[in-house]
């Protein structure tokens, strides 16, 4: 039988966030794609994970957004995972700046309609060396594929957030962190605060300032 990754994507991302990272797996690797359900919070967003993915222990990894919720959903049921890999996400309250402007960026889309990033904002995603047309255009095609009640509902249910550093700290589970050095949409301060003992929890900073680490560094 093959062991399952149970994959939770970031903001406006789905299962063509990882197809990058199909080369490198072992065929003894089974991917399994989850969604991000409309019009749920961060609770009942894990109650939601915890009723669709049985009793079993599970290996769960979560991109940006979805390291938030993978790692939520690993504090409040921490006996079911059995490893927790969080790609370009540290697990904290959002800026007053940034709950700010997505507060007039939902005004906007509800005023206007949702188009999507603008290949500027998406190419900003990534590292200045990876810009390239295929993997902006992979990026837009998934917010596309989403659509606007999917972004509203993101933004709405999942702005709020609390630092869940402390609770990290006491995971009975491997936790593993990767994010990119200068990847402004994360807060790299934050994994100071992370004291938890080796070799349960471990930190892997990768340089230069991309966000879309699974389609950038796969």
């Amino acid at each position: 039988m093959r062991k399952k990754l149970y994959l939770i994507p970031g903001t406006m991302c789905n299962e063509k966030l990882w197809t990058e990272l199909l080369p490198y797996l072992n065929s003894s690797l089974e991917l399994v794609y989850l969604d991000i359900p409309t019009g749920k919070n961060f609770n009942e967003l894990a109650e939601y994970y915890n009723d669709l993915l049985g009793s079993d222990k599970i290996n769960l990894v979560g991109f940006s957004l979805g390291g938030y919720i993978a790692t939520f959903f690993s504090m409040v049921y921490p006996e079911r995972i059995e490893k927790l890999f969080v790609i370009s996400n540290s697990p904290t309250s959002l800026s007053t700046y940034e709950l700010n402007q997505r507060s007039d960026i939902l005004k906007l889309v509800e005023t206007h309609g949702y188009d999507g990033l603008s290949r500027k904002k998406t190419a900003d995603l990534l590292d200045a060396k990876n810009q390239t047309s295929r993997f902006i255009d992979i990026i837009l095609e998934m917010g596309r594929d989403l659509g606007e009640n999917e972004f509203i509902s993101q933004y709405q249910y999942t702005s709020e957030r609390s630092d869940l550093s402390q609770a990290i700290n006491r995971f009975p589970l491997h936790t593993q962190f990767y994010y990119s050095e200068h990847d402004q949409l994360v807060n790299s301060s934050w994994f100071s605060g992370l004291t938890g003992s080796k070799p349960k929890l471990s930190v892997f900073r990768t340089s230069g300032s991309g966000h879309m680490l699974p389609l950038e560094k796969p």
